[in-house]
């Protein structure tokens, strides 16, 4: 079947974003096409478009990798979902490693390879799409979302109520997901627990919402008064913007606005070296670190004292939760205004691809959204 997508050729500094036309296969064995609705774009889809993480991609390939949609065709043996069913797509997993068979499909043994696809290579050895010549095209994640259709693997399909808003449905797979799911796999805070969350971005303020939802009090750590103030408005107990500040200042003015009290956990998005210890500083013996942004170097003293003081550091990946146990939660949520992440998104026309991304790389926008008509 023909469809419409954008593929990247080549990674460069200013990305071209083109819509073209490629071939979609039919469902094989454990597969599932989706007509897609929506689809969120992501800092990865740009890192990858201007080759920012030096990656050895598969290319010809499409981008993408937070799509919604319905499905509108399964392969032999599905079944999770069927023919009609509201669907987010998630991230890749084999199934078959250790930690798949242990029930932790993100810390997949194959995940990488799944998620690059530096073979660009679907689990039979071929491609999901092909160009109109019939050369394959790899899609990212598994996934390729920047398409009217994608065809995947069911492991990566999680169904969401029919009344949820497909439309911006698709990020709740990715970041929404981490940093709303490391509140509930890794700092399980109990009901007026303070929880710091360092950096106020989409990851961040997931994170806000989920701990305000199972009664943690939270303060959120920024340099940017825009995303502190949308903290503030959408829950946050106190927040603190520590431009310039040193990190000494910086552990302080955090201590301060919980009232002098110690947190129980950070949620650390922002990646920034002094901010990492400045907030550990605040959190207290035994409290649990979980970091999910990507920095440079970091050393410690000693292991005893100062930041680290036998608190417990974990790293993240995908919030270190499965879909299928968060993008439900999350949609209820959502719909009970808790969850209120729609506060972050604006939404684009599929053709407007080139803007949406332009605009993302510009800081425009939080959250584009790429919207499919039908």
């Amino acid at each position: 079947m023909e469809i419409r997508a954008v593929v990247t050729e080549t990674l460069k500094e200013n990305p071209e974003f083109k819509i073209t036309t490629v071939n979609i296969r039919e469902p094989k064995e454990g597969e599932v096409r989706v007509k897609m609705v929506g689809t969120g774009i992501c800092h990865t889809d740009v890192a990858y478009a201007t080759d920012e993480f030096s990656l050895p991609l598969a290319l010809p390939m499409v981008l993408g990798h937070e799509g919604s949609g319905i499905v509108e065709s399964v392969g032999p043996g599905v079944t999770k979902v069927k023919a009609g069913d509201h669907v987010v797509i998630a991230d890749p997993s084999c199934g078959k490693c250790k930690a798949c068979k242990a029930g932790k499909p993100w810390i997949c043994e194959r995940k990488a390879d799944m998620s690059i696809l530096i073979g660009g290579k679907d689990a039979f050895g071929g491609s999901y799409l092909t160009t109109t010549d019939g050369k394959p095209v790899a899609t990212m994640f598994s996934q390729g979302s920047f398409a009217e259709y994608v065809l995947t693997s069911e492991r990566l399909i999680t169904k969401v109520p029919d009344d949820m808003d497909l439309k911006i449905a698709g990020p709740l797979g990715c970041g929404l997901r981490t940093g709303s799911g490391v509140i509930k796999s890794t700092i399980k805070p109990e009901k007026g627990d303070w929880v710091i969350v360092n950096g106020g971005g989409t990851v961040g303020l997931s994170a806000l919402w989920m701990g305000k939802a199972v009664g943690a009090k939270i303060v959120v750590v920024d340099v940017l008064d825009s995303r502190l103030e949308m903290a503030t408005e959408t829950g946050a107990d106190a927040v603190v913007n520590v431009k310039g500040m040193s990190e000494l200042e910086e552990t302080k003015a955090i201590i301060d606005a919980m009232g002098g009290e110690l947190a129980v956990g950070l949620v650390e998005c922002s990646g920034y070296v002094p901010g990492i210890k400045a907030a550990m500083s605040a959190v207290a013996a035994g409290g649990k670190i979980a970091q999910i942004g990507v920095g440079g170097a970091i050393s410690f003293d000693s292991w005893f004292f100062g930041p680290v003081n036998y608190k417990n550091i974990t790293f993240i990946a995908m919030g270190d939760i499965s879909n299928e146990d968060i993008i439900p939660e999350l949609c209820k949520l959502y719909k009970e205004g808790k969850f209120p992440y729609d506060r972050l998104i604006t939404e684009y026309k599929f053709e407007e691809i080139q803007k949406a991304m332009d605009d993302n790389i510009a800081g425009k926008n939080i959250k584009p959204v790429l919207l499919f008509e039908d």
